[in-house]
């Protein structure tokens, strides 16, 4: 979030909304990283020592590995770390730069919203449904990284199209 404050008041507030998240998107990746660590790290001893492994550390496993890939891809999205091609880009006029950055901003927006209302929906349904092996967890909580991950997307590319017109004044 480079922008100055040529954006307004909204672009500023915007910037620190978004870096708040990113924070808290980044402390909560850690965390479940430490203990998905520490989990399947004791539920290997336990295979060794005893030769009983922990039930439900893969059902566990599995639950924080989907948080961290669509978490982190909302993540590296924000950071610019998606995969791009540069070389055509970089040798286009900069009205047809404009261009293709807000139509790729407006289409990621589009499918981002629609994955937050459908995700919503899905983890509300899901909500009541328990997993077989941990009998007190809703599978809801699963299924909300979905709408977290692409809510975190559409906020930062609705900053970065409201940043677009300063963007290009620069150069």
């Amino acid at each position: 979030m480079e922008y100055e404050k040529k954006d307004g008041l909204i672009g500023v507030k915007f910037d620190l909304i978004l870096e708040k998240i990113k924070t808290i998107s980044n402390a909560f990746m850690t965390i479940l990283l430490i203990g998905l660590t520490l989990l399947l790290g004791a539920s290997i001893a336990m295979r060794f020592i005893l030769g009983q492994p922990i039930s439900w550390s893969n059902a566990i496993a599995r639950y924080v590995y989907i948080y961290i890939v669509l978490i982190g891809s909302a993540i590296s999205y924000m950071l610019d770390g998606h995969a791009t091609i540069e070389s055509f880009y970089n040798i286009m006029p900069r009205r047809l730069k404009i261009a293709f950055d807000l139509a790729h901003y407006l289409i990621v927006m589009g499918v981002s919203a629609i994955l937050v209302v459908k995700g919503a929906k899905y983890t509300i349904s899901m909500w009541g449904v328990h997993s077989p092996v941990l009998t007190f967890f809703p599978m809801g909580v699963v299924y909300l990284a979905v709408p977290i991950s692409f809510m975190i997307i559409l906020l930062y590319l609705l900053r970065k199209t409201i940043g677009l017109p300063s963007e290009y004044r620069r150069e």
